[in-house]
């Protein structure tokens, strides 16, 4: 019987890269926590993600009930690689199990996670519900999926998140407000670009662009040379004339 202590297994991994696809499909559902996370790895080597969604969904069903202070070892790898096989079908998987009534409370962080590596469009109700749960990796994760919610999530359900006390938190929903044009994430964002600029935050912020951005972005780009090729892009593509002077200046740089 599965214990919450399998997280803790450190029994060797057996070798499993002579066995062919089909053999390692099969062991999936009965895998035991020594061997599940070769086998998932090698789904993911091998390219045949596809054809093992069902024998991952089999292991993730194996252990119901299970998980109630945190995933299992073999429930994280189950949904892991469910999440980055990447295709329609393994997204599938993923919604069902997060849309099941008695998902464990505490596996859903590690759901929802997952559910942003897949980038899921879930339920606008549901991921509204999630933006103000009691855990920050929780609201964190609900905050990238309202980007792809249908219909969205409500604009002001979406600045609460503006004042939350994890600055973790704070940053998801202002690079998901920046995408969607709301003119509130601006200070914020523009804090961020200066704190840590990251490929998020200028598309974010690229979302929001007028004079003052321009500006900052280009500053950005001077400083840091890791960011400068998206930022002459996303410049480029506004079309602002002052923008493309910028983006001139930019392509002189070595």
């Amino acid at each position: 019987m599965p214990t919450q202590g399998s997280i803790e297994c450190h029994r060797p991994v057996p070798e499993v890269e002579g066995l062919d696809d089909q053999e390692i499909i099969e062991r999936i559902p009965a895998a035991s926590v020594s061997q599940v996370q070769a086998l998932c790895d090698q789904v993911l080597e091998r390219g045949i993600g596809d054809n093992a969604v069902p024998a991952l969904e089999a292991l993730w069903k194996r252990f119901f009930g299970f998980g109630i202070n945190g995933p299992l070892r073999e429930q994280r790898s189950a949904l892991e690689t469910l999440a980055k096989v990447g295709t329609p079908l393994s997204r599938q998987a993923v919604a069902r199990i997060i849309d099941a009534r008695d998902l464990t409370d505490a596996l859903l962080p590690l759901a929802l996670e997952c559910a942003t590596e897949a980038n899921l469009a879930l339920s606008g109700q549901s991921v509204t519900r999630w933006l103000e749960d009691g855990r920050s990796d929780v609201r964190e994760s609900a905050f990238v999926l309202a980007r792809n919610c249908t219909p969205p999530v409500p604009k002001h359900e979406l600045e609460k998140g503006l004042m939350d006390p994890e600055g973790s938190v704070r940053r998801s929903c202002l690079t998901t407000m920046g995408q969607f044009g709301n003119g509130r994430a601006k200070p914020g964002l523009l804090e961020e670009l200066e704190k840590d600029p990251t490929s998020e935050i200028v598309t974010a912020l690229a979302g929001l662009l007028d004079d003052d951005i321009i500006t900052r972005l280009g500053r950005c780009a001077m400083k840091h040379g890791r960011l400068r090729g998206q930022i002459a892009e996303e410049l480029e593509s506004s079309g602002e004339p002052r923008a493309l002077k910028l983006v001139a200046r930019l392509k002189g740089l070595k």
